[in-house]
């Protein structure tokens, strides 16, 4: 990779976590010192939406010169490897599967918390919720990727005790139909 490309590399990385930043602050509204459990409700409701809304689009961008998928496990990994490097530069590092429907993706260095702050004694209730604001973006972009894949599913994600490490939980709710021609 050539010196200019790389810089071209870390501005759009400082300007999407810019852009990430301002979204969670933009959803709390002006009043976001101490963010009421209503405010912080209908905050992570916009943000997860937004995210889902961009999951959509992208993915239609990312796979308009791929083949088919013939089944959900294969969009699964294809989430986990390709639209997630496209969007994050970097892979999910653990998929795990009951092959009942319910799929496990890791990540244990999520860009976005990375930058949240490490909680204190004093506001760990607030940092987690912080957080947990943070993560529903990324929650919607799956969402909204695998909806434009015909995939209906939940997707919840659970920040782990050590701060950028979080897991995403798919719940397939209807099983993916091939989209029309």
């Amino acid at each position: 990779m050539s010196a200019l490309s790389q810089g071209r590399h870390q501005v759009a990385e400082s300007t999407f976590s810019f852009l990430h930043m301002e979204l969670v602050q933009m959803a709390l509204g002006p009043n976001s010192a101490t963010p009421t459990t209503s405010q912080l409700q209908l905050a992570s409701r916009k943000i997860e939406a937004i995210g889902f809304q961009v999951g959509q689009r992208l993915v239609e961008r990312y796979t308009k010169d791929r083949p088919r998928f013939t089944d959900t496990l294969e969009i699964i990994k294809f989430i986990c490897k390709d639209f997630w490097v496209e969007v994050y530069r970097k892979q999910i590092d653990k998929l795990q599967t009951n092959n009942r429907g319910v799929y496990m993706l890791q990540d244990n260095s999520h860009p976005t918390l990375a930058r949240c702050s490490a909680p204190t004694a004093t506001s760990a209730t607030t940092a987690k919720q912080m957080a947990a604001l943070h993560i529903k973006f990324p929650s919607g972009l799956i969402r909204g990727a695998l909806s434009g894949l015909g995939v209906i599913a939940s997707v919840s994600a659970t920040i782990e005790s050590e701060l950028p490490r979080c897991q995403f939980t798919i719940k397939i709710t209807a099983p993916s139909a091939p989209p029309p021609a």
